[in-house]
């Protein structure tokens, strides 16, 4: 399988554990894993390696792995995105949404970036600076899921229902099919709205 294939992997992969699908996101990493290994592809190699360590919940670990890959390939927005992650999932809040500026610096286009800064902004309770990462999410890719419904909660936490309505619908039609449970939530926030 030539990088090409492995870059298409690494964007499944997100879609895998953006649903919450562990079992199969495992069983892509390692196979992904096993691949790069093989072909001596040494960013992949680390990127998934850090991936299985995410997912064990080991993020130090994990963060040894993506400060390799991030060495290998600087201007990476995704492994930017993921050592932010590990960061904020750590508690270092600050350094998180540093390195979130500087992998949006390096990989402008990186709409997952954008979408994350804008969930950690969001739970900092910074909820107008979360509503335009999220936008910018929405301009590189229009139809993102989690984005919308992220937007949806946004509006509902600036105080305005008709445009986090607006949002939850969009989220709702993009969701079918694709994470029963994110589907279900969404409908719940319609509900809450309309109560």
């Amino acid at each position: 399988m030539p990088a090409l294939d492995l870059e298409r992997e690494r964007r499944k992969l997100d879609r895998l554990i953006t649903y919450f699908h562990f079992g199969r996101a495992r069983r892509k990493i390692r196979k992904c894993l096993r691949l790069s290994r093989a072909r001596d592809l040494a960013f992949y190699a680390e990127y998934f390696a850090a991936q299985e360590k995410i997912l064990d919940g080991k993020l130090r670990h994990a963060l040894l792995y993506l400060e390799e890959a991030r060495r290998l390939r600087p201007d990476d927005g995704c492994t930017w995105n993921d050592i932010a992650l590990c960061c904020a999932e750590m508690g270092h809040y600050r350094q998180a949404l540093n390195r979130f500026d500087e992998g949006l610096r390096r990989d402008p286009n990186c709409a997952t970036l954008y979408h994350n800064k804008g969930w950690l902004l969001h739970t900092r309770g910074k909820y107008r600076g979360a509503a335009l990462c999220f936008h910018k999410a929405l301009e590189l890719e229009e139809d993102r899921e989690e984005t919308l419904f992220s937007l949806g909660d946004t509006y509902v936490r600036l105080g305005n229902p008709r445009r986090a309505e607006k949002f939850f619908h969009a989220a709702r039609r993009r969701l079918k099919g694709k994470s029963a449970a994110m589907y279900r939530e969404t409908l719940r926030r319609l509900r809450a709205l309309t109560e």
